[in-house]
């Protein structure tokens, strides 16, 4: 992929999202949200392109993934008024179908067309599909975008549980109540190392602890090290109630964190 390359296909993403405007404030907050967040994945993944050391046209390559990767959320959100895929539709096929409608990528080799599809499809699953595997750069190119994304949703969503309760977006905690106590299949699947579902949660404790548990999905030592070096794990851990399970939780939580940052060696 050439420079020329990476600039049109910035230039036609804010063409695009220019589209979806809405007197609604709660509708235009979001879809800037979404532009935002785009904007830092771009330099997240970017961060670690380069912290792998690979060459400027994978970096390119990275940074249109980054680019693309969440491109239906904002078709959805103006459509559905939310961001649960369960709700409304799965925004990474959304994405690729408008990709694929637009030909927007016509204008790259078929290998990187294909690459940029499947990681974008891929960037929301709970795993990288086992096909995958005979395609290493396919999975590095999917891990990456997971990454970074997962990086960028940990800011916005640390930041928001910093704020006064009335303050908070709504829309980033899926309409969850915030009843007390959590779900015992997500505080289990985070003591046995598992990413936990969406579709066990119950509430605002549950969608926090959905996102610590992204940990045992994170793929690169860099982006553990930003993590860590950011702090949003710890202002998510310590915004939950200071009950016997969180404690639980948290603790293991701990312990898994600097096992792995042994075993990477940051």
């Amino acid at each position: 992929m050439q420079k020329e390359d990476l600039d049109f296909f910035k230039k036609w993403f804010l063409d695009y999202v220019d589209r979806f405007t809405s007197p609604e404030v709660f509708i235009q907050e979001n879809i800037k949200l979404k532009i935002e967040h785009t904007s830092r994945v771009c330099e997240n993944i970017l961060l670690l392109a380069k912290a792998e050391e690979v060459g400027e046209e994978s970096c390119r390559l990275a940074e249109t993934i980054a680019l693309f990767h969440d491109l239906g959320r904002f078709e959805q959100f103006m459509k559905y008024g939310t961001f649960k895929d369960s709700e409304s539709e799965n925004h990474a096929l959304l994405g690729v179908k408008i990709l694929e409608n637009t030909v927007i990528l016509s204008r790259l080799p078929l290998r990187e067309k294909d690459l940029i599809l499947k990681a974008v499809e891929y960037h929301n699953l709970m795993e990288i599909p086992e096909c995958s595997e005979n395609s290493r750069e396919l999975v590095f190119y999917s891990k990456l975008i997971r990454d970074a994304d997962k990086l960028d949703i940990l800011k916005i969503v640390s930041e928001d549980y910093e704020k006064e309760k009335k303050f908070r977006n709504p829309a980033l905690e899926f309409d969850m109540p915030d009843t007390p106590g959590c779900s015992e299949k997500v505080v289990m699947d985070i003591l046995n190392n598992r990413m936990a579902k969406l579709t066990d949660t119950r509430n605002l404790n549950d969608v926090k602890l959905l996102r610590l548990s992204w940990i045992f999905d994170i793929s690169f030592p860099a982006t553990l090290a930003l993590l860590k070096e950011r702090g949003y794990l710890d202002t998510i851990l310590y915004s939950m109630p200071e009950t016997e399970e969180v404690q639980m939780v948290r603790e293991h939580l701990e312990s898994c964190l600097n096992t792995v940052e042994t075993e990477y060696r940051i």
